[in-house]
């Protein structure tokens, strides 16, 4: 994903070494510029190192530090700001992300100090990408928003649109599919607007890619097309690896593998040739991933050691961790379960931590401050000019109403007073509820940390013992040998069963996200244990703003995990599929095999199915169950959607 940075006109990245430039090369320019003032030289410099930032970023960072070694001699504080801006833009090329956001905060300061509005915007945008990068989208939409609004004010429409199209960046990071295209397409109406080709180029790619997430393949093709296109005109080769690798993932999605392949490895290469560790990363995992379903086993272990090498140089945790799943399959399809076994940890443990990380709550209310900071301040424009008009009447008719308005106020100091009361009575029941709340809560805690602690620890010693009892004793009945594994594996069940019950007590409000990662990882663990099965898992993006209590996602989980298991235990099927979409104002979740199925009026049905309606019930929803021998088994659960809305 492109973003849009501020120097002089456009910054792209680029790796470069922190030598300077040469001795040769600073002798040539010292005695052309032997007779320039400090400010002309740095001038000079920093036009340079702008100039070359596309085709020679090494030369790009030197003429950067040069510029403001010039700068430094001037004491002028626009000089000054503009100096640290290029120089953490030449950062950002080497991906040094915190040193980009130091010389651009240092810039952001010299420009508060003479009040440059379009300097100071332009920092808050650069700040902005710097949090972007390193993954602090709170932070990120801060200065963005902040940035939108100072360009939006001195209707810079150029700028504007840059800032639109990095807040779709934001959102499209976030998984927030619908407003990262609402911001892009806004940009690019802009951009058609003023007639920019760069940014017309730009947001092309920007479309190009998330109307992947749409399936909208044909439009998607035709926007990255443009972008390479433009790109290749404007001659902004680094760039032009963003639609090709785009262009791969439709011919992918659309297994037009031939296509895929060639686009994948062209992306990669121009991506490796401009050093940009973190697109190697994530195009080598998407082409790891297309060649497991190539069957193409080998090749995709290939890749995927090289997405991870790429991912830890751009220190990017979250694609080591999807390197991880494409390694434990691709070792799992080649029978090396010993290796599918530890990278399946690896990226097990990898999910555990991304889960673990704070949200960016704070995205949604900045982008609301936004806009209610500009509904408030034009309310307030018709608020004055009302109170001016009103004001004049006021003062023709105030001896007429001086009783009345005086009775007026005694009238209200008494409303006051008893709305007072009212409010105060609300307030302590508000608090008591809280207190209640907070008592149960606490109760909860208790619960879970008493089951983790002495059940969990007593189910650990089961399998300790077993263990032991194995390697202690010479054991030649296999009858009582496989006893003891069937206990040790049911233990291990239950202790899965078990944390999974802590984690819904201990957790008040569960996201749809939060649940797709917990079905997924469960289908993921199926997978290994269970070969001659297909797994399929679709969730509905549209359901992504839904949250769950504790109660209902552990439901919702339960219910999909038994009938999973029956699936797995009784369809003999060779076909799972698991799919929850949003069907007019329900969620519906389907769980179909394509087994042996049974007739529903002859066959008793046992305590799992029991259990899922029961669980169904709790929640007011419906369970219809569709099985005939030989044509497998249906299993279908509606919910009100509005159950789950806030």
């Amino acid at each position: 994903m492109i973003k849009l940075y501020l120097a002089f006109l456009i910054i792209f990245y680029s790796t470069v070494n922190a030598q300077g430039l040469p001795q040769s090369t600073l002798d040539s320019i010292a005695k052309n510029l032997k007779d320039k003032t400090p400010k002309q030289r740095c001038l000079f410099f920093l036009e340079k190192a702008d100039y070359f930032s596309n085709s020679n970023a090494k030369l790009s960072y030197s003429y950067s530090q040069e510029g403001l070694k010039e700068a430094l001699k001037t004491q002028n504080d626009s000089l000054l700001g503009l100096a640290y801006n290029t120089l953490g833009n030449t950062q950002q090329y080497l991906t040094q992300l915190d040193s980009s956001l130091y010389y651009h905060e240092k810039a952001l300061l010299y420009r508060e100090k003479t009040n440059d509005v379009i300097g100071i915007a332009d920092s808050y945008n650069n700040i902005g990408i710097a949090y972007d990068s390193q993954g602090n989208f709170d932070n990120a939409l801060k200065y963005y928003f902040k940035a939108l609004k100072c360009y939006e004010k001195n209707h810079n429409d150029d700028k504007t649109a840059m800032t639109l199209a990095n807040i779709g960046v934001v959102y499209k990071s976030q998984k927030e599919y619908k407003k990262a295209y609402h911001y892009y397409k806004r940009a690019y109406d802009i951009y058609k607007k003023i007639n920019s080709e760069f940014g017309i180029t730009v947001t092309s790619g920007n479309l190009g890619s998330i109307l992947i997430n749409f399936k909208s393949y044909n439009n998607s093709l035709a926007y990255s097309k443009i972008a390479k296109e433009g790109y290749e005109k404007l001659d902004y080769k680094r760039y032009v690896a963003y639609p090709i690798a785009n262009i791969a993932i439709v011919y992918d999605s659309l297994h037009r593998f031939k296509e895929a392949n060639k686009n994948y490895i062209e992306a990669i290469q121009l991506h490796e040739i401009h050093k940009n560790d973190y697109e190697v990363a994530n195009t080598c995992n998407a082409y790891s991933s297309c060649l497991i379903k190539q069957g193409n086993y080998s090749e995709s272990i290939i890749y995927a050691q090289k997405a991870l090498q790429y991912a830890q140089n751009s220190d990017t945790y979250f694609l080591e961790v999807t390197a991880y799943a494409n390694l434990a399959k691709a070792f799992a399809k080649i029978k090396n379960f010993e290796k599918a076994y530890y990278y399946s940890n690896l990226h097990n443990k990898g999910m555990d931590s991304l889960f673990k990380k704070e949200k960016t709550k704070a995205v949604f209310e900045v982008e609301a401050k936004y806009e209610n900071e500009k509904k408030s301040k034009l309310l307030l424009q018709i608020q004055n000019k009302i109170q001016h008009r009103n004001t004049l009447v006021a003062i023709l008719s105030l001896l007429a109403v001086s009783i009345a308005l005086i009775s007026y106020l005694i009238y209200r100091q008494q409303k006051i007073k008893e709305q007072q009361r009212e409010q105060e009575y609300e307030l302590q029941r508000a608090i008591a509820a809280i207190e209640t709340q907070n008592k149960l809560q606490e109760q909860r805690i208790t619960i879970s940390r008493d089951l983790h602690d002495n059940i969990g620890a007593q189910l650990t010693f089961i399998i300790s013992s077993i263990n032991n009892i194995k390697h202690a004793f010479d054991i030649n009945n296999s009858k009582l040998e496989q006893k003891l594994q069937l206990i040790s594996a049911f233990t291990k069940t239950t202790i899965l069963e078990l944390r999974d019950t802590i984690w819904a007590m201990n957790t008040k409000e569960i996201t749809c996200e939060d649940l797709r990662h917990r079905i997924y990882n469960f289908i993921e663990k199926a997978k290994l244990v269970v070969n001659n099965i297909h797994f399929s898992f679709e969730i509905d993006p549209l359901l992504s703003h839904l949250t769950f209590d504790g109660v209902d996602g552990m439901n919702i989980y339960r219910v999909t995990q038994e009938a999973v298991h029956n699936s797995i235990k009784y369809a003999q099927a060779t076909e799972i599929k698991v799919n929850i979409s949003q069907i007019e104002k329900h969620i519906v979740i389907t769980i179909a095999d394509n087994g042996v199925g049974f007739d529903a009026n002859t066959v008793i049905l046992g305590n799992g199915i029991y259990n899922i309606k029961k669980r169904v019930n709790d929640m007011q929803g419906t369970v219809e169950i569709n099985s005939e021998n030989n044509k497998g088994t249906n299993i279908v659960i509606h919910f009100p959607n509005q159950r789950f809305e806030k």
